[in-house]
């Protein structure tokens, strides 16, 4: 299976600019390139909105809003999966998960909220979520989008490990987490941290994936597709990255740098399973 992480700076509360831009970014891709296509938290309208009153023009309908009819448009053109983040109506975080056929299969509302999110969003409803999906095979696909994957508020136990320990129980085999990941503050002020090359962040998204490392049941993978650049004083950490958990071992099959963009390719397999 083809997993293909687009990472990019969108243009601030400029939905258009921003899918002109996504799509040259893909424009050399076609069908059986790509089995999955996985973009960004609110990747087409930005993240950093200080009010409800700021971001309600961007909220969108759940089936007819620009960013799903733009993922609609490309899972049809790519015969691909797609799914990307998007401010959904009335106040939700959402991410939207299309079949090749151009079908809404799943919205995912983020159960975790960060403290940008509060000024105008609420918490998912439903809590974290896995479905199977079928495309050459039946496999168990589940989704975050980025805070998800830290403690709840930063107040519960950091061992709990919430987002990890559902999926474990779920027995999901793939976990496609859309991101609008922060650098942190040492990060910020650190000029050489580009260094790095987004192993820091990359190290952390693991570590919060601590009970599918141990598990020996079957290999895991999660993509984390995060952006790039800086929104009104917030600077994202890039590192979109593909790891392979299980069996008491993390692999990193391939990532992207902190101001990298374009798309990235990692090819994984997965069983079919029966559901």
């Amino acid at each position: 299976m083809k997993i293909a992480c687009c990472q990019f700076t969108p243009v601030w509360a400029d939905p258009n600019a921003t899918m002109t831009m996504v799509d040259e970014l893909l424009s050399s891709y076609g069908p059986n390139d790509i089995d999955f296509l996985v973009l960004p938290e609110m990747a087409m309208t930005g993240y950093v909105f200080k009010s409800k009153q700021e971001i309600q023009p961007f909220l969108e309908d759940a089936e007819t809003g620009p960013t799903v009819q733009w993922a609609k448009r490309q899972a049809l053109r790519l015969q691909s999966f797609v799914v990307v983040g998007y401010p959904q109506y009335p106040c939700y975080n959402s991410l939207c998960c299309i079949n090749p056929q151009g079908k809404l299969i799943k919205t995912y509302q983020k159960a975790f909220l960060y403290e940008t999110d509060e000024y105008w969003a609420q918490e998912g409803p439903e809590g974290f979520a896995a479905m199977p999906l079928s495309k050459d095979s039946l496999i168990k696909v589940g989704f975050g989008i980025c805070m998800d994957l830290n403690p709840y508020q930063f107040k519960s136990p950091f061992e709990l490990y919430e987002f990890a320990q559902f999926h474990l129980e779920q027995e999901t085999q793939l976990i496609i987490c859309c991101m609008a990941w922060l650098k942190s503050p040492q990060q910020q002020s650190d000029n050489n941290d580009d260094d790095d090359d987004g192993m820091k962040t990359i190290s952390y998204w693991a570590q919060r994936c601590f009970p599918l490392i141990m598990q020996e049941k079957r290999r895991v993978y999660v993509v984390a597709c995060n952006r790039t650049g800086s929104e009104r004083g917030s600077t994202f950490a890039g590192a979109s990255s593909v790891l392979e958990l299980g069996y008491q071992t993390p692999r990193l099959l391939n990532h992207m740098g902190s101001n990298e963009s374009g798309v990235m390719i990692v090819n994984v397999h997965l069983p079919i399973v029966t559901m």
